[in-house]
């Protein structure tokens, strides 16, 4: 049954729980275990069918296994999406950047020697092709170092 105030909710919820003896401990950790596992399944795109099975593995009635599943793949995209939303992204930085080559300075004479203007979100830096190479090694590193993470 589809609940239409949150008071509403409310009072099912403690009817159930009294039918079913349980605590409001127990509520919580049912709640938190179907979260968990509904969440992970959006996450890592299961199929409704291996849902069915893996519920019914985990001890769940072939009923509620179904019920639980036919909700999952009703609304599997919308979860998806909702999960892609909320994750741990930075948004991409606004980057600028432009070379300028002097050829003279009034104060040291022949330079003959490019520089990089960057700026990300804002900050600006002068590089020369010292501190450019330096950049590039470091931020090479970093990369390798990120995709050997194990998780």
């Amino acid at each position: 049954a589809v609940v239409s105030t949150q008071s509403t909710g409310y009072e099912i919820l403690t009817k159930l729980t009294e039918q079913g003896k349980l605590s409001l401990s127990d509520v919580r950790a049912m709640v938190a275990c179907l979260r968990f596992i509904l969440e992970s399944s959006l996450r890592c795109s299961v199929d409704p069918a291996s849902l069915d099975t893996e519920l019914q593995q985990l001890g769940f009635p072939k009923e509620h296994a179904a019920a639980l599943t036919k909700v999952y793949a009703d609304y599997c995209e919308e979860g998806g999406e909702a999960l892609r939303r909320i994750s741990l992204r930075l948004p991409p930085p606004d980057i600028a950047w432009t070379v300028d080559y002097v050829v003279g300075d009034s104060k040291v004479g022949a330079v003959g020697q490019p520089f990089l203007n960057l700026s990300i979100n804002g900050n600006e830096s002068t590089l020369s092709t010292a501190d450019l190479d330096s950049l590039i090694h470091e931020l090479k590193t970093a990369a390798e170092c990120i995709k050997n993470i194990k998780l």
